[in-house]
């Protein structure tokens, strides 16, 4: 039931998935191919947010550290009746403390009768929680089992560019899932010697791989628009302009490290913006229009 472990069982699976040697292609109409394209980009939008939703939970904790010392109130009554002694002490000082502490014990033993309901709800509260937290889980491997596959469909009647865009879309969901923040789940001694940089970063480095997965999902559209009949004509004996593709390691490094080159007054040059939204990228030519 940890969602962290949930996350870490999906990464390993979409890990497998990627080492899957490529399949030889099914000749299909290009509404077929649209079609598989569109499921896929739907499945892989909905494992982007089910990482996001098992994020939110890894950082929930069930049973928090008030609920115990609720659960020991009606225990301090006893406990101090057995450790003062029936005369109270010579001494001023330790006499002080003698009283403080029969007045603490008057007060837990009228608090004590509100302790066992405030518990039951509690307790109520954890239990429909962990039910919601199992239902969310098999939900998560549900899509991930949808989004795999649509990705074998694509694979297997889909065009080289869209197939390609949609491994950079297939890699970057993999890292999304290793770069859920870990900071909150971690034992409470770990938290107060982590500085709040280091809690920061896995923030940081969450937020730009989700950034660079909307680039590489425009990315996809981009080939899936380009994917349509390579002749105009009959006797045409070219291709149209192919569309270019970029490596999921690319989109990560700009968006993480945008290039100074591309910045005018502190912003990203439109131009550029551009060019990596389309995706294009000069460096790796691809034919997606190839039969």
């Amino acid at each position: 039931m940890d969602p962290l472990a949930t996350a870490a069982e999906i990464a390993a699976v979409l890990q497998a998935a990627e080492a899957v040697p490529s399949l030889q292609r099914r000749p299909a109409s290009r509404r077929e191919r649209q079609e598989a394209y569109l499921a896929y980009q739907r499945e892989a939008y909905r494992l982007m947010a089910g990482v996001s939703h098992l994020s939110v939970l890894a950082q929930v904790k069930i049973t928090p550290w008030q609920r115990s010392v609720i659960a020991a109130i009606p225990m301090v009554d006893p406990f101090i009746e057995i450790l003062l002694p029936e005369e109270p002490s010579k001494r001023a000082f330790v006499r002080n403390i003698q009283e403080s502490l029969r007045s603490i014990s008057s007060l837990t033993s009228a608090i004590s009768p509100t302790v066992g309901p405030i518990l039951a709800t509690a307790n109520a509260g954890d239990g429909q929680f962990r039910d919601r937290v199992i239902i969310d889980l098999g939900v998560m491997r549900d899509i991930t089992a949808e989004f795999l596959t649509a990705l074998a469909k694509v694979r297997l009647i889909g065009r080289p560019a869209p197939v390609e865009a949609a491994e950079v879309v297939l890699s970057l969901i993999h890292t999304l899932f290793d770069r859920i923040p870990t900071w909150q789940s971690r034992p409470r001694y770990q938290r107060i010697l982590l500085s709040k940089k280091i809690r920061a970063e896995e923030l940081r480095e969450f937020n730009s791989c989700m950034t660079a997965l909307g680039r590489a999902h425009a990315q996809f559209m981009s080939a899936v628009r380009a994917d349509k009949a390579g002749r105009r004509y009959s006797w045409q004996v070219w291709r149209r302009a192919t569309t270019q593709i970029r490596s999921a390691v690319t989109l990560l490094a700009e968006t993480e490290q945008p290039p100074e080159s591309a910045k005018v007054d502190g912003s990203i040059n439109k131009s550029d913006a551009k060019s990596i939204v389309q995706g294009t990228d000069s460096s790796k030519p691809h034919d997606s229009n190839r039969a």
